[in-house]
C-alpha cells in the first residue's frame, strides 16, 4: 500500500485535510501532515525538515511509496529540499503530487485505499477537480469544464475495453445504472464509462446516471488496473442480464395525452400508474423539507463531522427501508432505495456540502440543502424524461438527511383509519412507509408513471393516478373522493352512482387477485390429466420465500455463486450450510436444487486466482474450475452435505461435459461424505444429484450420463450460446443466440429421450422455462419440471393448464422440422 504526506503552510489545514482523507480511507492508509512553523507570532510556513522525517515515518509503513500532496509556494519548495536530503532508497519510491491539497489529497487517499499504484493515485489526486469544476460551473455561471479527452487507446495490457450496446427499455436509469455502480464497485480497478465524449468514474451513481445513456446507445468500459480483466467480464455479466432488470419491472401504463387536465366538475385525469379502484375518504398530505438558512459558524470541522454523522444514520434507514420494501414487494422495488443509498454514498452531494462549509463557513443544514437543490437541478436539466424524474430520488434521499439535521422527525404519511392519500408529490420512502392495510390508492398532483413512487405503487399493489394536475391540491382532508388506476381518472367529489360503481369494481378486482394468488398456488395440470412441478430460480432465503408465496413447488435452481460474489473472500462452511438451510427452510420441505458454484467465463472472483484465458467461455467454468480448486469445491460440499441431511436439498453440478468429469465430481463428492461421517457428522443417507445440461458435448452421450445421475436440468441460455457458437452478449451475433432455434430443439428433445430411458426426470432453469409462450412445445419435446423466475409462475401455470399432451407432441414434431426460429414462433402463433 502507499502512503501520503500532506504539507500546507497551514497547521491547522494540514490536519484539518489528514481527519478528512483518514475518514475517507477508513484509517486504513498511512499519512502524515506538516504544517507551520514553530514561531508563534508568524506560525505560517514550511519547514523541510519536519516533511523530511514526514516522509521516512510514512514510508516506513508503506511499502509501495510515498504521495506527497502540497499547498502553493514554499510548501512545494520544502517538499523539493526535503528529497535532497533522503536516502536514495526512499527518494526513488517518493512522489511528489501537482493536485489541489484538499481535492488531491482526499481522492488520493481513496484510491490508496483500495490498493492503487503511485502513480494511479497521483493520477487520480491531480484530475479531482473536474468533476467538481463541471458540476459547479453552471451554477456559477462559468462556461462547462470540456470533457477529458479520449487519449490514445491504451497499450495492450494495460486496460480492458469494452463495447455495451444498451438494450434496456429506459436506458441506464437509476436502478441499472446502481447495478453497474455496485458491480464496479467491486473491484480495484479504474473503471470509466463513456458515452461519445463524455465521460464518467463508474463507481458513481450519479456521474453515472447524468451521462443519460439511453435505449439504443453504445458505451465503453475501460478498465485498468490489477484486476480489470475481471472486472469488465463482471460488467459484460452484468449486461447480458440486462443490468439486472426486466421488462416487467418497467410494466407501466404510458400517460394520456390528457394527463392533467379536467374533464366534467370535479374530475381529473392523470397517468394511469398502478392499475386498480378506490374510493374513500382523503388525506390530504401535505410535505414540505426544512426551510433552512444559512447560519455563520467557526468550528467547520464539527459541522462536516455532523454532515458525515447525518448521512450514515440515513443511509441506515435506507438499509432498512430496502429489507422491508424487499420482503413485501420484492427486488425489483426494493432496488429504489440502493439507488438512495449510492446517491448518498457516492459523495458527490457531500464533498459539495462539505466545500461549502469550509468555503463559505456556513452550517451543515444550509450547505447540505443547496448540495441536494444543486444536484436535483442537474437532473432535472436532462432531456431524457425519465432521468429527469431521478430528482425526486435526489430529493427524497437528500431530505432524509437534511430531517436529520435540522432535528426533525422522519416525516412520512401517518394513516390512523382507511383513506386515500392525496398530495402534490410523494417519494419512494413516503409510498414504502404506507400501512397496506389502510391505504386504499394514490393520487399525486405531480410526477409521471415512471417516477419510483409509481413504481413502488405498482409492485405493492396500491392504485395510483400520478400527476394528476391542480386539480387533486382542493380536495379536503376527509373528503371522500374515487379513483380509476387502469383510466388515470379521479373523481373530487362522485355522486352515488359512481361511488357505488367504483366499491364494486374495487370488490371485483380485489376478488380476482385472490384468485389470481390461489391459482398460482395450485397445481398446473394439463387438461389430459399430466401434472407439471413448476419450480423457481433463486439466489438466496429471501428468493424462496417470495418464490413460495407465488406458487413454486420447488427450487430448480438455487444459485450458489450470489454467496461468493461482492466480498473480500469465500464464504466458510457455516455460512454455507446456514444459507443452504434457510433456503430450505423458506420452501417448508418443498424441494430445492442447490447448484453448485459455477464460476468462470463472465463471472470472475476478485479473490480466487483466475488465470487469463484466450476464450474463457471455453476454459474452466462450473465444475472444471472447482475441480481444479478442491479445497474451495470441498468446503461448499461439506455444506451442502450436512444441509442435505436436514432439509429436502438436492445437488446439481454444472458444466459437465462427458462422463469422465461426472464420474471425477462423483468421487469427489463421496470422499467428502466419508469426512464427514468419519468425524461424526449427520450426513444424509443419500443425496439426490443430477447435472445441468448445457453443452452439446453433454447432449451426445447423455445416454451414458443418465445412468449415473438423478436427474437432469437444461440450462438453455448456455446451452444455446454453444450450439450457435454465438456469444448472447455480443451483439454483432446475438440474433443467432435464440432458444427458438431449430437446432436448439432438436437437442433438447434428445436430451429428454435419453433421461426417458434411463428413467431419470429432465427440468429447464433456462430462460425459456419462464417463457409461457413455450410452455406446450417444451411439454411436447419430454420436458417434464419447468424452473423460473417467481414473477412468471402464474403465467406458466396458466399455459400448462391450457396443455394437452398429444397436441404438444405434434407442435414439438413441426417445431424439430422447421428451418428457423422466426418459423418456429409462427407455428407457435407468436409471431
Amino acid at each position: 500500500m502507499i502512503g501520503i504526506v500532506i504539507v500546507s503552510h497551514s497547521r491547522k489545514l494540514a490536519e484539518g485535510v489528514l481527519e478528512l482523507a483518514e475518514q475517507m480511507a477508513r484509517g486504513v492508509v498511512p499519512m502524515e501532515a506538516v504544517g507551520g512553523i514553530d514561531d508563534p507570532d508568524n506560525p505560517i510556513g514550511t519547514d523541510p525538515m519536519r516533511v523530511m522525517a514526514a516522509i521516512e515515518s510514512v514510508a516506513g509503513r508503506a511499502d509501495a511509496g510515498v504521495l506527497v500532496v502540497m499547498d502553493l509556494g514554499s510548501a512545494v519548495m520544502s517538499a523539493e529540499t526535503a528529497l535532497e536530503f533522503l536516502p536514495d532508497a526512499v527518494k526513488a519510491k517518493v512522489r511528489l503530487c501537482a493536485a489541489p491539497l484538499v481535492e488531491g489529497t482526499v481522492a488520493a487517499a481513496v484510491q490508496a485505499a483500495v490498493g492503487a499504484s503511485l502513480a494511479e493515485a497521483d493520477a487520480e489526486a491531480v484530475g479531482a477537480m473536474d468533476v467538481k469544476i463541471r458540476q459547479l460551473a453552471p451554477v456559477a455561471g462559468a462556461p462547462p469544464a470540456a470533457a477529458p479527452p479520449a487519449g490514445p487507446p491504451p497499450a495492450p495490457g494495460e486496460a480492458e475495453r469494452l463495447e455495451l450496446a444498451i438494450a434496456n427499455k429506459l436506458g441506464l436509469h437509476a436502478r441499472p445504472a446502481a447495478n453497474l455502480v455496485a458491480t464496479a464497485g467491486a473491484f480495484q480497478a479504474e473503471i470509466r464509462l463513456s458515452k461519445g465524449e463524455k465521460s464518467a468514474n463508474a463507481k458513481s451513481i450519479n456521474q453515472v446516471a447524468l451521462l443519460a445513456v439511453k435505449n439504443g446507445d453504445t458505451v465503453v468500459v475501460t478498465a485498468s488496473g490489477p484486476d480489470a480483466r475481471e472486472a469488465v467480464a463482471a460488467l459484460a455479466a452484468l449486461h447480458r442480464d440486462r443490468f439486472g432488470e426486466r421488462d416487467e419491472d418497467l410494466a407501466a401504463a404510458p400517460a394520456p395525452e390528457t394527463a392533467g387536465l379536467a374533464g366534467a366538475e370535479g374530475i381529473f385525469t392523470g397517468s394511469p400508474a398502478a392499475p386498480g379502484y378506490a374510493v374513500g375518504p382523503a388525506l390530504a398530505y401535505r410535505t414540505a423539507l426544512p426551510e433552512v438558512t444559512p447560519r455563520a459558524v467557526t468550528d467547520t470541522a464539527a459541522q462536516i463531522g455532523r454532515l458525515d454523522a447525518a448521512i450514515a444514520t440515513a443511509r441506515a434507514a435506507i438499509e432498512n427501508l430496502r429489507r422491508e420494501t424487499e420482503r413485501a414487494s420484492g427486488k425489483a422495488g426494493a432496488a429504489i432505495f440502493t439507488v438512495h443509498d449510492l446517491i448518498l454514498g457516492d459523495g458527490a452531494m457531500r464533498d459539495a456540502a462539505a466545500a461549502r462549509i469550509t468555503g463559505e463557513r456556513v452550517d451543515a443544514a444550509y450547505a447540505w440543502s443547496r448540495a441536494v437543490t444543486d444536484m436535483a437541478t442537474a437532473y432535472e436539466g436532462l432531456d431524457d424524461a425519465y432521468m429527469r424524474a431521478r430528482a425526486a430520488d435526489v430529493r427524497d434521499c437528500g431530505g432524509r438527511v437534511l430531517r436529520i439535521l435540522a432535528g426533525e422527525g422522519e416525516g412520512g404519511v401517518r394513516l390512523t383509519r382507511e383513506a386515500v392519500v392525496v398530495a402534490r408529490d410523494l417519494s419512494p420512502s413516503d409510498v414504502a412507509g404506507l400501512d397496506a392495510k389502510l391505504v386504499l390508492g394514490l393520487v399525486t398532483q405531480v410526477g409521471g408513471a415512471t417516477s419510483h413512487a409509481a413504481i413502488l405503487a405498482r409492485s405493492l399493489g396500491i392504485p395510483a393516478v400520478i400527476g394528476a394536475g391542480d386539480g387533486p391540491g382542493r380536495i379536503a382532508d376527509g373528503q371522500v373522493i374515487a379513483l380509476d388506476g387502469f383510466t388515470g381518472t379521479v373523481w373530487a367529489a362522485p355522486d352515488e352512482t359512481v361511488r357505488g360503481d367504483m366499491a364494486a369494481k374495487r370488490a371485483a378486482w380485489l376478488t380476482a387477485r385472490r384468485d389470481a394468488k390461489a391459482r398460482g398456488a395450485a397445481p398446473a395440470v394439463t387438461r389430459d390429466g399430466l401434472a407439471v412441478p413448476i419450480w423457481a430460480n433463486i439466489g438466496n432465503a429471501a428468493d424462496a420465500a417470495r418464490a413460495l408465496a407465488a406458487g413454486a413447488e420447488g427450487v430448480g435452481l438455487f444459485r450458489t455463486e450470489f454467496l461468493f460474489q461482492d466480498r473480500a473472500q469465500a464464504p466458510d462452511e457455516e455460512e454455507q450450510y446456514e444459507a443452504y438451510l434457510a433456503a430450505a427452510r423458506a420452501m417448508a420441505g418443498r424441494p430445492v436444487i442447490v447448484r453448485t458454484l459455477d464460476i468462470g467465463g463472465d463471472k470472475p472472483l476478485r479473490y480466487l486466482d483466475m488465470p487469463r484465458e484466450a476464450n474463457p467461455f471455453l476454459g474452466e467454468r462450473g465444475v472444471r474450475f472447482c475441480l481444479a480448486r478442491p479445497a474451495l469445491f470441498r468446503t461448499q460440499l461439506r455444506a451442502l452435505l450436512r444441509a442435505a441431511a436436514e432439509a429436502n436439498i438436492r445437488i446439481m453440478y454444472p458444466m459437465v461435459s462427458d462422463v469422465a468429469e461426472l464420474d471425477g465430481v462423483r468421487d469427489f463428492a463421496a470422499r467428502v461424505g466419508r469426512e464427514l461421517a468419519a468425524e461424526g457428522r449427520a450426513v444424509a443417507g443419500r443425496v439426490k444429484a443430477g447435472i445441468m445440461i448445457e453443452v452439446p458435448s453433454a447432449v451426445a452421450v447423455a445416454d451414458n450420463l443418465a445412468a449415473r445421475c438423478d436427474f437432469f436440468s437444461i440450462g438453455t441460455n448456455d446451452l444455446t450460446q454453444y450450439v450457435m457458437a454465438a456469444d448472447r452478449g455480443n451483439a454483432a451475433v446475438s440474433k443467432l443466440c435464440d432458444s427458438f432455434n431449430p437446432a436448439v430443439l432438436r437437442l433438447i428433445g434428445q436430451t429428454c429421450r435419453a433421461a426417458e430411458a434411463a428413467g431419470i426426470t429432465v427440468g429447464m432453469c433456462g430462460e425459456l422455462a419462464g417463457d409461457s409462450r413455450a410452455t406446450p412445445l417444451l411439454l411436447g419435446l419430454g420436458v417434464k419440471e419447468l424452473s423460473m423466475s417467481a414473477t412468471a409462475i402464474a403465467e406458466v401455470k396458466e399455459a400448462v393448464r391450457a396443455a394437452e399432451g398429444k397436441a404438444c407432441r405434434a407442435l414439438a414434431a413441426k417445431a424439430r422440422q422447421a428451418e428457423s426460429a422466426e418459423a418456429v414462433r409462427a407455428i407457435l402463433g407468436t409471431g
